[in-house]
């Protein structure tokens, strides 16, 4: 398989690691520019997170002394650990893309945070910082064909979310086992030193049986494992509103291709974000009715009696709205929207009314947000429509709206069939509730 670069983020740019060369065990370990004599400031720091018994390198992979050069200096703190034990993990299974394999590389990581001990991930402070720092270069990398993977903790990723490009690779870990499980790395750990008595071929044929049923007791721990820590970081971005790190987190997991992640990831989107979103859409109770108030507002003051008393007459009593917007007996009618929400918690809610303006292009003629406890109801001011090629837009979730408002705002102004149907499968497909009722006559989207 072909090997990853590694770049870790500093507030001044990204630092690649470019190679890393083992040393006698004797020597301390140090971080250096390529062709530089000198150790960086941290390297120091390195050299405890490597070697034993503070360190976890050596714990890891049996070597306790290194020399690791990188492009760009690192001069202090500790949110290069999580990159630096990438990439020795990387470099033991021989896919660490340094200057001394000239393979192409699959792709590149970034990759922040502290690792304890443990091997626990702690998150780290200026994350939005670090990654405006790098992000001219991971697009160029982008736009080179190199797929990018950004490796951090989940509360580092909710720092970011609204900057990372959609088709960027999400890995969200709190420990090591996560983060390499995400990278689909195998390595092999050097074996422990130890000494074997001799034992009666009975004895050894039990040892050897329980050592079996402990594997495949480890082989299902591992297999169930995966899907549930996956579906655990899902549920929280989902919980969080970081609707767009979501959607990353459920395509990174199906592209591994594990039958297990797979079919828990299906039954996630199916029953429960596909169930929430039916269940939210169905929540809002949406009518629509003309103004009756008698003096009308300056907006609409010209509106001929005839016209606005036919379209009283209309609507007189309100019409429920759910896939079919009504035909309304002439343009320029005066009407508002009543929505009411019978779900069991507070939600907010987005509506938008559109119809053709020039060149067929969509033109809004109404916007407006509200939040609604349960069982309490808004209704919209008057707005005059032009009955043409009319289109309610309706968008719900109990869930903070930073993670997909602009879902809803590409929704309502893009009048390409194939991008709104893209759009109302971001938003539905993330646990959000969608209503779309169109006038009779206009192509049906979907």
């Amino acid at each position: 398989m072909n090997p990853f670069k590694v770049f870790i983020p500093t507030t001044r740019g990204a630092a690649r690691i470019l190679s890393i060369t083992k040393e006698a065990p004797e020597i301390r370990s140090v971080l250096c520019i390529e062709g530089s004599f000198e150790a960086l400031p941290v390297s120091a720091g390195y050299d405890q997170f490597v070697r034993r018994p503070t360190g976890v390198v050596e714990k890891l992979l049996g070597e306790g002394s290194y020399r690791t050069d990188l492009d760009k200096p690192i001069t202090q703190g500790d949110s290069w650990q999580l990159g630096l034990l990438l990439a020795h993990v990387l470099d033991a299974a021989h896919r660490l893309a340094s200057r001394r394999i000239g393979l192409p590389a699959a792709g590149a990581v970034w990759a922040s945070g502290e690792v304890t001990p443990a091997l626990d991930i702690r998150p780290v402070d200026h994350m939005r910082q670090k990654f405006n720092e790098s992000c001219a270069l991971l697009k160029d990398m982008h736009d080179g064909g190199t797929r990018i993977t950004l490796l951090l903790h989940p509360s580092n990723l909710e720092d970011i979310a609204d900057l990372v490009p959609e088709d960027w690779n999400i890995i969200a870990a709190d420990t090591m086992h996560d983060a390499i499980a995400g990278m689909d790395i195998e390595i092999a750990l050097p074996p422990a030193t130890m000494t074997v008595k001799a034992q009666p071929p009975g004895r050894r044929r039990g040892r050897l049986f329980i050592g079996a049923g402990l594997g495949a007791a480890m082989l299902g721990l591992i297999t169930y494992h995966l899907p549930v820590q996956a579906l655990k970081n899902a549920i929280s971005y989902e919980e969080a509103g970081q609707h767009r790190a979501l959607l990353m987190e459920i395509r990174t997991n199906l592209a591994r291709k594990n039958w297990v992640v797979t079919n828990a990831f299906y039954f996630f989107e199916v029953f429960y974000l596909g169930g929430r979103s039916q269940k939210l859409a169905e929540a809002l109770d949406i009518t629509i009715s003309t103004d009756s108030t008698p003096q009308q507002p300056a907006a609409h003051a010209t509106i001929d009696p005839d016209t606005e008393q036919a379209c009283r007459d209309s609507l007189a009593a309100g019409q429920r709205i759910e896939t079919v917007f009504p035909m309304l007996p002439a343009t320029g009618c005066p009407v508002r929207l009543t929505v009411e929400n019978s779900f069991d918690h507070k939600v907010r809610v987005w509506l938008a009314v559109t119809g053709k303006g020039a060149a067929g292009a969509p033109e809004v003629q109404f916007r407006s947000g509200a939040d609604l406890p349960p069982g309490d109801r808004f209704q919209t001011p008057p707005f005059p429509v032009t009955n043409d090629g009319l289109t309610l837009y309706a968008v719900v979730s109990d869930r903070p709206d930073f993670g997909w408002r602009k879902w809803f705002e590409n929704l309502v102004q893009t009048p390409d069939g194939p991008v709104t149907r893209a759009n109302i499968e971001r938003l539905t497909g993330s646990g959000i509730g969608v209503v779309v009722a169109r006038q009779p006559e206009t192509a049906d989207f979907q």
